[in-house]
């Protein structure tokens, strides 16, 4: 872009006033170009103006009509409280507490800050914090958050700068930042997501090169947040990206080691500090293969953790409930072996554990297993070939079948959660869906098999009028991905 200089000839200077009305503002020195320096250095070249001949600023006559209609609002939904003050401007960046405390009391919503109120410092001010915090909290297991909820809330709210090791890694707080954001349902806020989609990616891919004690645990719930988000906006290309970088971060910290019996654990991780961070790297194996598996069918893909022989090298148990791990209610002797392997096999096991996760870790290897099968039929098969396929069929139905009469309903659950209602839910309807993708193969030609599809089908709708719509203002983004299967 070409610039015009607005300074004297004589002395190179502005005078008095002629600054653009960003320097201005900012109390910034201008140096007169048409945009300035400044405006060039903030990245806001088609916001830099000067005031001629009295008149105001565009900019500034825009952000007192914003103002207005902003203390408007304000008065609509808080009819016995006082205005807002001017100081709670369009386009000033918060940088401190003493920022904070020239706004108004009460103070503006969420939805009266701006892009540039973000953008311009490393972390909102701390009660928009606490606010983006709680609207991800509410929903965070629907998009695989596996670390314990209250002992992150409590180190995310600390008072300390980003980066400071008590606190969350920057990568994993920016990441649930805008997570809080898109939960909002907030207008204003919802516009901010690019800029803060951006400085999450970027800050996700230099986790592991923090110096962040837990860098690793929180790079990979950054990657499985952000591989969840793509999902959710349409974005498969960047959802498998990061679900791909889950995977290989999992593997090489050896979560599906966990409590091995037959192998030690070589992955870059120490000891767990306690049975709490102990259950986190449970859960978090588990909603790896979840969105693996989940993401695989979804797409019509294969998974990322694809190949039959890696079932046998996965020995982490199956997870609890989060409350479980600092009970003690998995005993520090105990040890574990095939956990996946077993499953699929039917093999009897005294890990048995039906908490939400484990069933839904569980529903959701049947129906990848389901379309995994769907996907080798082929009408044109020599005999022995259809043989074999029959075998599998059958004892692949056997376990979806017993797998289903197992579940809990969600309706049946005693003190249940949000969360969990909304995991059984999602369980309930992936291992339906598992019946009809295996049923869908010989649905044209079988009366059977189109009678226990149709069956599965009903299931799912039963399952969701069953539960209040209180819970499904937000639900895992698979239930809503339409998979398309041809009855072969």
């Amino acid at each position: 872009m070409a610039s015009t200089s607005r300074a004297s000839p004589d002395n190179g200077k502005l005078q008095r006033g002629q600054a653009c009305f960003n320097c201005r503002r900012r109390k910034r020195k201008c140096d007169g170009n048409l945009p300035c320096s400044q405006c060039t250095r903030l990245d806001i070249e088609d916001d830099c103006e000067y005031t001629d001949s009295g008149k105001r600023a565009m900019s500034h006559i825009l952000e007192e009509d914003i103002f207005r209609l902003q203390n408007r609002i304000h008065d609509l939904e808080n009819p016995q409280r006082p205005k807002l003050k001017r100081d709670v401007s369009l386009h000033r960046p918060y940088c401190g507490s003493s920022d904070l405390n020239r706004v108004a009391t009460p103070r503006p919503t969420l939805a009266y800050m701006s892009l540039e109120s973000w953008v311009a410092t490393s972390e909102p001010p701390t009660d928009m914090i606490q606010q983006l915090v709680d609207y991800f909290l509410a929903y965070s297991s629907e998009f695989g958050f596996f670390l314990n909820p209250a002992r992150f809330r409590q180190s995310a709210l600390l008072p300390f700068p980003a980066g400071h090791q008590s606190r969350p890694s920057p990568a994993l707080l920016s990441t649930v930042y805008l997570w809080g954001l898109r939960l909002s349902n907030q207008p204003n806020l919802l516009a901010q997501e690019s800029a803060f989609l951006t400085r999450a990616v970027h800050l996700t891919g230099q986790g592991l090169s923090d110096t962040h004690p837990q860098r690793v645990m929180h790079t990979l719930q950054a990657e499985i947040l952000l591989a969840y988000f793509f999902f959710a906006s349409g974005r498969a290309l960047e959802g498998k990206y990061h679900t791909a970088a889950a995977i290989s971060l999992s593997l090489s910290s050896s979560l599906h080691l966990i409590r091995s019996e037959t192998h030690s654990s070589p992955g870059i991780l120490p000891p767990a500090r306690d049975a709490t961070e102990e259950g986190e790297r449970i859960h978090a194996w588990w909603t790896v293969m979840i969105l693996d598996k989940c993401w695989a069918v979804g797409l019509s893909e294969e998974p990322g953790f694809a190949h039959r022989d890696n079932l046998a090298i996965v020995d982490t148990p199956w997870p609890l409930e989060v409350d479980d791990y600092p009970k003690g209610n998995l005993p520090p002797s105990t040890r574990f072996s095939h956990t996946i392997q077993n499953f699929v096999s039917g093999t009897p096991t005294s890990d048995t554990a039906m908490s939400t996760l484990a069933m839904l870790a569980k529903a959701s290897f049947l129906w990848q297993r389901a379309d995994e099968l769907a996907r080798t039929w082929k009408p044109e098969m020599a005999v022995e070939q259809v043989s074999g396929f029959r075998r599998s069929f059958t004892r692949l139905d056997a376990l979806i079948d017993a797998f289903r009469d197992a579940l809990v309903p969600p309706n049946r659950i005693a003190q249940p959660t949000p969360a969990m209602t909304r995991a059984l839910v999602v369980a309930h309807s992936i291992a339906h869906a598992a019946a009809v993708r295996l049923h869908s193969i010989f649905a044209r030609t079988d009366a059977l098999a189109k009678r226990k599809r149709l069956a599965a089908a009903r299931s799912v709708l039963g399952i969701i009028a069953a539960v209040p719509l209180r819970h499904f203002r937000y639900i895992n983004p698979i239930m809503g991905v339409r998979v398309t299967w041809s009855d072969s």
